[in-house]
Order: C-alpha cells, then sequence, then structure tokens
C-alpha cells in the first residue's frame, strides 16, 4: 500500500472514529431520554393512583363485587397506562382498590404483592410479570400500585431498533462521505508526493551520464597514471572511490523511484525454487563474508518455492547478508534459516552477533536514509533496508527485525508459498 493511501485511510479512520463517538453518544442521550421519558409518566401515574382513597373492589379469597368491578373497570379515561392498585392490611388481608384496564387472576395478584413486598426498593419493576411498582407504608399496612410496562418496553425496543438503523445509515454515509474528504484534503500531498517522486527518479537518470563520464575518464587516467606523483595517484583514487559511491546510491535511487512509480512488476513474477536461489547466492557470498572473518553457518529446507522475481529476490537477500557482514561482530558467524511458516508460508532469517539495534529502533530501520547509529552510517546511505522491504511487500511478503542478547540481531522475511511443479510433487 502506497504512503498516500495510507494517508487517506488513516484520514478515514480518524474521522469514523469521531462519528461512531457522536453517533453512539447520541444514539445512547436518546434511547436514555425516552426511557426515563416513559419512566417519568408510569411513576407519576403510580403517585396520583397510590394516593387515592377508593373503596375496595374486592377482596383476594371473597366473592368478587361485580358492580364494583365494573365501576372502577375502564371509568377513568384520564390515565393512558393500565394500573392497579392494592390494600395490604396488617392482618394479611389484601385487598383490590382499584383496576383500570387490568385482568389479573388471584393467583397471580398474590404472587406479585408478595414479590413487592419482598423488594427493599420503595419502588422498581417486576421483570417477570412486566410491571412497574409503588409502595407505600400506610397506618394500616402497606399501599401498592402496579402499572402495565409492557408497551414501554415495546416502545423502547422500536427505539432502540430504529436508532440503530439509522445510527448504521448515518455512518454508511459518513464513511462514503470520510472517503470523498480524505481524497479531496490528501490530493494537494499526493500532487506535491508525485513532484517528489518525478524530481528523484529525474535527477537519478540525470545523474548516470555524467558519473559514467566521470568514471571512465578516471579509468583512462589510471591508465597513464605511471607519469603521476603520489599525491595526484590518490586524488585519482579519490575520484574513483568517490564515483562509485556515487553511482551506488544513484542506482539505490532509482529502484526505489521505480518501485515508487509503480514500475516494480515490470518482470512478471515466475515459479522459483527459493531454497536453490538462497543456496546459489550464499555460494557466491560466502568468500566475501571469509575475508571479513566471518563464517556463514546455513541451514535450508529444500524444494521451497515462490511466484517471484528471481533478480530481485536475490537482491534482497544479498542485502540482508551484506547487513549481517558489516554489524556482526569480528570472528562470529552469519547464520541463515529457510523454514516453512504453516501450510502457505515460508520463512527466511539472516542472523548475526555484534551490536544490537535498539527496540524503538527495529522498526525505523526500513525507513529511507535512516540508521539507526553512528556505529550504523559508516558504510552505505540507509537504502538497502527499505529496498528489501519494498522487494518483500512486492511479492506479498514482510519483513521486519529482533534483536537481544540471546540471538543477537535476526532479519526475518515472510512470503507466501506457491505449490512445487507437479513432476516434482508426483517424485
Amino acid at each position: 500500500m502506497s504512503v498516500i493511501r495510507k494517508l487517506r485511510w488513516k484520514f478515514v479512520l480518524i474521522n469514523m472514529l469521531i462519528v461512531t463517538a457522536m453517533l453512539v453518544f447520541i444514539s445512547m442521550f436518546f434511547i436514555v431520554s425516552v426511557s426515563d421519558s416513559l419512566r417519568e409518566d408510569s411513576m407519576d401515574l403510580l403517585n396520583q393512583v397510590i394516593l387515592q382513597d377508593s373503596i375496595p373492589m374486592f377482596t383476594i379469597g371473597k366473592e368478587q363485587d361485580q358492580e364494583g368491578f365494573d365501576r372502577f373497570f375502564g371509568n377513568d379515561n384520564s390515565v393512558s397506562l393500565p394500573y392497579f392498585t392494592v390494600s395490604v392490611l396488617n392482618t394479611g388481608q389484601v385487598f383490590i382498590v382499584a383496576n383500570q384496564y387490568y385482568d389479573l387472576d388471584e393467583d397471580t395478584i398474590e404472587e406479585v404483592v408478595n414479590l413487592c413486598l419482598e423488594q427493599e426498593e420503595p419502588s422498581g419493576v417486576l421483570r417477570d410479570y412486566s410491571l412497574r411498582y409503588l409502595r407505600s407504608s400506610t397506618a394500616s399496612g402497606w399501599q401498592l400500585a402496579f402499572a402495565d410496562i409492557s408497551q414501554e418496553e415495546s416502545t423502547i425496543r422500536s427505539v432502540v431498533q430504529n436508532t440503530m438503523l439509522m445510527s448504521l445509515a448515518a455512518f454508511a454515509a459518513f464513511f462514503v462521505i470520510s472517503i470523498l474528504l480524505a481524497r479531496w484534503a490528501v490530493r494537494p500531498v499526493e500532487q506535491s508526493w508525485q513532484q517528489q517522486r518525478q524530481f528523484v527518479a529525474d535527477a537519478s537518470h540525470e545523474l548516470k551520464t555524467p558519473l559514467t563520464v566521470v568514471l571512465s575518464s578516471a579509468d583512462m587516467m589510471e591508465k597513464h597514471s605511471a607519469a603521476m606523483t603520489d599525491k595526484e595517484q590518490r586524488w585519482l583514487e579519490n575520484i574513483q572511490a568517490s564515483s562509485l559511491q556515487m553511482k551506488e546510491l544513484v542506482e539505490e535511487l532509482l529502484v526505489l523511484a521505480r518501485s515508487d512509480a509503480n514500475e516494480a512488476r515490470a518482470n512478471p513474477h515466475t515459479l522459483l525454487n527459493l531454497s536453490d536461489l538462497v543456496e546459489d547466492t550464499l555460494l557466491q557470498f560466502e568468500a566475501a563474508l571469509f575475508e571479513s572473518g566471518h563464517l556463514l553457518e546455513a541451514e535450508l529446507t529444500p524444494d521451497l518455492y515462490v511466484s517471484g522475481d528471481r533478480g530481485k529476490l536475490k537482491r534482497l537477500l544479498e542485502i540482508l547478508l551484506d547487513n549481517a557482514r558489516k554489524y556482526a561482530a569480528q570472528g562470529s558467524d552469519v547464520q541463515v534459516f529457510l523454514a516453512p511458516e504453516g501450510a502457505k508460508r515460508l520463512r527466511l532469517e539472516v542472523r548475526n552477533q555484534g551490536e544490537l539495534i535498539p527496540p524503538n529502533q527495529l522498526e525505523r530501520i526500513f525507513e529511507r536514509f535512516y540508521r539507526a547509529d553512528q556505529a550504523r552510517a559508516s558504510e552505505g546511505f540507509g537504502l538497502g533496508l527499505p529496498i528489501a522491504r519494498t522487494i518483500a511487500q512486492e511479492h506479498g511478503g514482510k519483513i521486519w527485525a529482533a534483536s537481544n542478547d540471546e540471538e543477537g540481531t535476526r532479519f526475518f522475511v515472510s512470503l507466501p508459498r506457491a505449490k512445487a511443479p507437479a513432476a516434482e510433487r508426483e517424485t
């Protein structure tokens, strides 16, 4: 993923986090407000009816007074919620004082009354019966009022569902808007990035020609160096060394510029035996390591295949080996491992013992032109590891580092594993 694309998605992510927090706050505020309003309505009702000085309609366990029942059942049109009130005497007798739009049998009323009297709070909700109660003590016992909250619960459920649907719709709308805003907001940065990228590519191309001329002229002068003084020969050697160093920098900048310009996969990926590629590269690099005072140890699982560019994968390994050679302690070994990583991936590891990389710099060493410290800045330009990361990403992989006293400094490359050719699978 390009830097600009990451910046866009970071913009969208921050925007959506803010939007999500606002939607959650607004939704919760609305739901709580509706719930509190409905609760206040039912509590107002209970406070009104619990103090009514009404003649009991009937006594639980006695023959009901149908005339009284009809007189209280449905007469009060000013009350919008079904409710009933109960008086409980100190003697244990239970009386139905009022019943508005509510039909309960005696057993249920007894259960509800007993459950209400067992509660510690004077008001609350009996969820099993969808009732809100209010309890008040009197000189003769208790006065209880109950309101049906089934409609209240249904309303709250409906409000929650509708609020969630509206929030999801708003979230989707803000997501689309955030994407459009991200493109608009990042456009100046993208243009600046493209101009910088184009400048690096053009400058690198333009520098190649004069560098070639300088190196060719230096080579011609070297052929006639016998007539030069010692000081002039040292000047010539300085010219050659600096020109070669500049040429290496230009080539590395060109690699990164082509990668930024999406020219990374100009060469099609082919099926490669990575085990053989690593082994061949190690044979070529073994002499350079030996001259630097290091022995090379390798543990490679045979016939591990990847789909990729042979030249680039070879360069990735060379960068890691050269990095290990530069920073390995004198006389220590450089170790290379290649093994499967599950069924679908494989892992390449290059390990060396030497100066450790601080934990807070393990990620930054893959940034362009970054060196962990001055000791690591003695050679190179800080572009090797960024190039290695670019190559790994081009092949659908990732690269990271670890550094500790027990195992030294280790660089890991994880790549997608490809199936071996049919002929090799059959054998």
